[in-house]
């Protein structure tokens, strides 16, 4: 990151938390609508990215202020069983959005007993322990969650599904319990998304080699299917949970008649572990995804990844949190090092990270960050058209308010 950036970053900073005050005066800070079955809550956040030797997730090697999310989002308990809720985002990133406001999640629930409930609407996915917390950054210590488990370039795919889920809570005596979803639906894709802007590229490039001028502008990714299940662990042991967490989809993108891609995720499974002690706190997960891509009928991609990471904080004072995160990836568990195409030589993630996290009062927190990489997974070559080099770093700050 050039430090030369960094006065322009904190006049901007410092202009949006004045804005944000007065935006939102202490009075209004919580807000219940004058009863407490029904709830608003929301957060705003604004951040800076930078990063040198590669662009990643856009045109971030001159540094951009596009790191912005806007969520409100509503609850109603109309009865002890029976509730209402959703959230609207604003989610405006380097290269996935035109920055417009979209359902995130919108659900209706009921929950008959303790071990039964049912959920309808946009619900969403289990993934791992923090999939369904990635929009409330307030929740984690990271800028960015751990690419491996969390690739930010597929958050459209792994973030929420249109259809039903049924869930409920299993005690285990001693032991502690056991909450478990199991879901099922279909994804809806914004014309914005990366992985559609990578489809594209795939008409660009077919495009340049067969001398034909195919126009992307009627080009349509969807969904077939999505289905998982999950189970959370919350121990006896005080600090200590875990999770194991399944899903399988299928997605397909059609410009006119032809099919331009096909990827089918035959299966994602992420297993996870975390554990808080004192001012300490452990978090590790492990995933492999098999999956088979075909790109114009062509098999691009067959057999399974693999990614895991290990995240150690500390926290010296309640407000303040220092992250040590290690965090791998490869493209293909059994070939890990086998090119990806010419324009990416290097398709694994070797992520070594440090991150600070200071909660200004119980509304404000700020975070920094800062990643050296070896590797160029996470389409890399899309945002990196003249070729990518294998070692790069970025870093990134955040500035976010909820209430």
């Amino acid at each position: 990151m050039s430090f030369s950036s960094f006065p322009s970053m904190r006049v901007q900073l410092l202009s949006l938390t004045t804005f944000f005050c007065m935006l939102f005066p202490p009075s209004l800070w919580a807000i219940n609508l004058g009863s407490d079955r029904v709830q608003l809550h929301g957060f705003l956040t604004q951040g800076y990215l930078e990063s040198n030797g590669n662009n990643f997730l856009g045109t971030t090697e001159d540094g951009t202020f596009r790191l912005t999310e806007i969520g409100l989002n509503i609850n109603a308990h109309l009865t002890d069983k029976f509730r209402l809720g959703g959230q609207a985002l604003y989610c405006h990133l380097p290269a996935n959005s035109k920055g417009k406001i979209r359902a995130d999640w919108l659900v209706a629930e009921y929950h008959f007993t303790d071990p039964f409930g049912v959920r309808l609407g946009k619900i969403k996915m289990p993934m791992g322990l923090y999939n369904m917390e990635r929009d409330s950054d307030f929740l984690r210590p990271l800028i960015f969650l751990p690419q491996s488990i969390y690739d930010e370039t597929r958050r459209d795919s792994w973030q929420a599904h249109w259809g039903g889920e049924i869930y409920g809570n299993l005690l285990l005596n001693t032991w502690g319990d056991v909450d478990y979803q199991l879901f099922g639906g279909r994804i809806q894709y914004d014309d914005d998304s990366l992985a559609t802007l990578a489809a594209t590229e795939i008409v660009s490039r077919y495009n340049k080699n067969n001398a034909l001028r195919l126009s992307t502008d009627d080009l349509n990714r969807e969904n077939n299917y999505v289905y998982g299940a999950a189970l959370f662990f919350n121990s006896s042991i005080p600090g200590l949970r875990g999770a194991l967490t399944f899903l399988s989809l299928e997605d397909e993108s059609w410009l006119y008649d032809k099919q331009v891609n096909n990827l089918r995720v035959k299966s994602k499974i992420v297993a996870s572990l975390e554990y808080s002690w004192q001012q300490f706190s452990l978090a590790a997960e492990y995933s492999e995804t098999d999956r088979k891509q075909e790109q114009l009928n062509v098999v691009t991609l067959n057999g399974p990844s693999q990614a895991w990471y290990l995240l150690l904080s500390y926290s010296p004072i309640e407000a303040l949190t220092f992250s040590l995160l290690y965090d791998e990836y490869y493209r293909l568990k059994n070939n890990r090092h086998e090119p990806a195409g010419p324009r990416n030589l290097y398709p694994w993630r070797k992520d070594l990270a440090a991150s600070l996290r200071y909660d200004i009062n119980e509304h404000w927190t700020f975070k920094a960050e800062w990643h050296t990489i070896d590797g160029a997974a996470f389409y890399m070559g899309f945002f990196n058209p003249q070729g990518t080099e294998r070692y790069w770093q970025y870093g990134a700050l955040k500035l976010s308010f909820n209430f």
